[in-house]
């Protein structure tokens, strides 16, 4: 862990250090460097980096990193893919009616790239964790509230749409999701409608919504407007984070 403190003085952050019994380092970056190295901007925030040094999700906001939800969310992050995987295979192989249904989140934190491989996965993540019967939130936080504004110019089409999965892709979605390639989602936000009839609840970070300069009314109705501490408490909750970072 690096704690990295934005525009200011290396004695005060020597200080705060010390005052605080911080034992972990302590760097000091510009806002504008900070913006280009880890896409945020401003305090508090965090950024997850995997042992291969990529950036596997960004946190804006305070958390409560020492509470248990908040070490289920890291340990969740540092076992990888793979963990995730072997566990709903597990759950899936012979799970009991006794057995605790876990609550999965998917934080999208970043703006969404058109058509983005990276996001059709961590959607094909939730839709293998509803299967394994688990509960799944999306979330859409930071920029990435974005992607759902309905364009009056374009016929009230969001950019989830704009760019659709080509036949390929879409016959891979289809077996994957195991329905006719004709049922298949054709873009990134019937993928999302589709998730959501299967259980998934949706949600927007009113606050990021405000701070792009919409308003929930442009929001595609897919997803509910709520509170900040809400999204907060829905990701401090669960017991997997499934992050878009747009890296």
């Amino acid at each position: 862990m690096i704690g990295v403190h934005l525009e200011d003085d290396a004695k005060n952050v020597e200080s705060f250090g010390k005052r605080f019994g911080i034992s972990f380092p302590l760097a000091l970056e510009s806002d504008e460097r900070a913006k280009e190295l880890f896409g945020i901007a401003g305090c508090p925030g965090a950024v997850l980096i995997d042992r291969e040094g990529r950036i596997v999700g960004r946190i804006f906001g305070g958390r409560k990193w020492a509470s248990e939800p908040g070490r289920r969310l890291l340990r969740s992050l540092l076992k990888g893919p793979e963990a995730v995987a072997g566990q709903e295979a597990r759950i899936l192989a012979g799970a009991k009616a006794s057995v605790k249904k876990l609550h999965k989140a998917v934080h999208l934190v970043s703006a969404v790239k058109p058509n983005d491989p990276e996001f059709t996965k961590v959607l094909d993540d939730a839709a293998a964790s509803l299967k394994a019967g688990d509960e799944v939130v999306i979330l859409f936080d930071g920029q990435s509230v974005g992607a759902l504004r309905m364009n009056p110019q374009k016929g009230q089409k969001t950019p989830l749409e704009e760019t659709g999965f080509t036949s390929k892709e879409k016959r891979a979605l289809a077996k994957r999701l195991g329905v006719r390639s004709s049922a298949a989602p054709r873009n990134q936000l019937e993928y999302v409608q589709h998730l959501a009839r299967a259980g998934a609840k949706v949600f927007a970070n009113s606050k990021s919504v405000r701070l792009s300069g919409l308003a929930n009314e442009e929001i595609h109705p897919i997803a509910k407007p709520v509170p900040m501490a809400q999204i907060e408490e829905l990701v401090d909750q669960s017991d997997g984070c499934y992050i878009y970072g747009g890296s």
